[in-house]
């Protein structure tokens, strides 16, 4: 019971949070515009009573959360407010998988989407599905804690909510944490922002692409996303603040209060991570130049920017990916389970992790060649636990069984593998587009298959751990 209380007393500022900063603006714009969507005024009318509700009866009560709390409490947030998120697009006309498909991949920051045609969208509607994802990028829970009074215990679910913001780089309080987050996301928001607008972007499309690459998220606003403005600077920033957001914000945290990049140079998974990008663009780069016959600037072009983009999570595409021939996006594809940074707004099973195995890999090898030789794994100067290691080794395991289970529902659905595999792909590393029929949109897929993904989306965003720990009977009775 005392559970459903902490759970009931988050809800309440999270539904608030999203109906004013995510929903009121483009209810105003659709207000403005004389078309008022009745289901953004649903959200604002359910807000306003859970939080009368939760005013009333609640409010001064201070709970000490656990991290089973923060399991049940980041779950649970994710799946209602995602339900709730797709009321203005089912009020718009879309299915209701549809609605749903489309609310979760924006809250979860993965860019699929199953509309055919977004410039039938009006401006609000299009304002909506960007704000998902700047809001979904640093992750509802967070803002909550930034906002709410300071809650006992609270880190539990600042953990739970996402692996690696919640570590000593930051603060060790929690709302001075989370607001710390909070800054610096507004702050590159608005500098990217800024820097398309000078690019030759209007400032609605600025301001709409700075929220899907800030939270790496891919939306666009046009039908041939980046591909539609063809213009080099535009690009140039976009992989800017794509590598930025795909960084762990601890890192750049430090650097701007201590005014010193060597936190960045002296990280193992950040160097790992930028060996990463290099190499696969120097192999999209000349497979795009050798075997598919692009000029060398555009082979340079689309290998860098498709590259990073895919790599990073982010899913921003100049064109789709089929038109770039069929080595190059696999390639990138593969390379993107690696994903971003641990601490950051990108997806994936994180560089730290695929560091942390390949780095007892190579020591596993040299105990096999030297037996006496006495060596000890370490990152960033540490030795790593045995803790460590077997829950690298845990996370791999389940993501692999994960991703094949939403993979073999596909396949029974009837889809190719080559789709399926990168629709899948894609919706459990939070990536977007895909390859084969998800080329451009997954409007192809039956109601079941949408909602399918819009669970791996969930899934992947909650690094799996938390929704597996749900599943347990013995979990429950702790």
């Amino acid at each position: 019971m005392n559970t459903s209380l902490k759970l009931l007393r988050f809800l309440g500022p999270t539904l608030l949070f999203f109906a004013t900063f995510v929903v009121f603006p483009p209810l105003v714009m659709s207000y403005l515009n004389a078309e008022l969507d009745s289901g953004m005024l649903i959200i604002w009318f359910l807000a306003a009573v859970y939080a009368g509700i939760i005013a009333l009866t609640l409010r001064r009560k201070k709970f000490s959360y656990t991290p089973k709390d923060g399991f049940i409490i980041t779950f649970v947030a994710w799946v209602f407010v995602s339900l709730i998120a797709s009321f203005p697009f089912f009020s718009y006309g879309l299915s209701f998988s549809d609605s749903v498909f489309e609310a979760v991949s924006g809250l979860t920051t993965t860019g699929s989407t199953s509309i055919t045609n977004l410039s039938e969208l009006p401006d609000y509607l299009l304002l909506y599905r960007q704000l998902l994802q700047w809001a979904g990028g640093v992750g509802l829970v967070i803002v909550v804690l930034a906002i709410i009074p300071a809650v006992s215990g609270g880190m539990k679910v600042l953990q739970a909510e996402t692996a690696g913001f919640a570590d000593k780089s930051f603060s060790p309080r929690l709302r001075e944490t989370a607001r710390s987050l909070l800054k610096f996301y507004l702050l590159i928001t608005f500098l990217c922002a800024f820097a398309y607008w000078l690019a030759g972007m209007s400032v609605f499309e600025a301001t709409t692409h700075s929220f899907s690459t800030v939270s790496i998220g891919g939306f666009s606003i046009y039908n041939e996303n980046i591909g539609y403005f063809n213009n080099f600077q535009i690009e140039l920033i976009a992989v800017v603040f794509m590598l930025i957001s795909a960084t762990n914000f601890g890192l750049h945290f430090l650097a701007l209060t201590k005014k010193s990049i060597k936190y960045h140079l002296n990280n193992d998974e950040f160097k790992f991570f930028l060996l990463v990008i290099a190499v696969s663009i120097i192999v999209s780069t000349l497979t795009l130049f050798l075997k598919e016959n692009f000029t060398l600037s555009d082979s340079l072009r689309f290998g860098v920017f498709q590259t990073v983009s895919i790599v990073t999570t982010t899913g921003y595409t100049l064109e789709p990916l089929s038109g770039l021939g069929n080595i190059m996006p696999f390639f990138i594809f593969i390379v993107a389970f690696i994903g971003a940074c641990s601490g950051s707004v990108g997806g994936g099973m994180k560089a730290w992790r695929v560091l942390t195995l390949l780095k007892i890999g190579f020591s596993n090898i040299t105990k096999i060649m030297h037996p006496n030789a006495v060596s000890t794994t370490k990152m960033n100067g540490e030795k790593i636990s045995s803790s460590q290691i077997e829950a690298v080794f845990s996370f791999i395991a389940i993501y692999i069984t994960f991703f094949l289970l939403f993979l073999f529902v596909l396949i029974f659905q009837n889809i190719d593998f080559y789709s399926a595999f990168s629709g899948t792909a894609a919706a459990i590393n939070n990536l977007g587009p895909g390859l084969g029929q998800f080329a451009e949109n997954y409007s192809s897929l039956s109601d079941s298959a949408k909602l399918t993904l819009a669970g791996a989306m969930i899934v992947g965003r909650l690094e799996l751990f938390g929704v597996l720990i749900l599943l347990f009977p013995s979990y429950w009775k702790s």
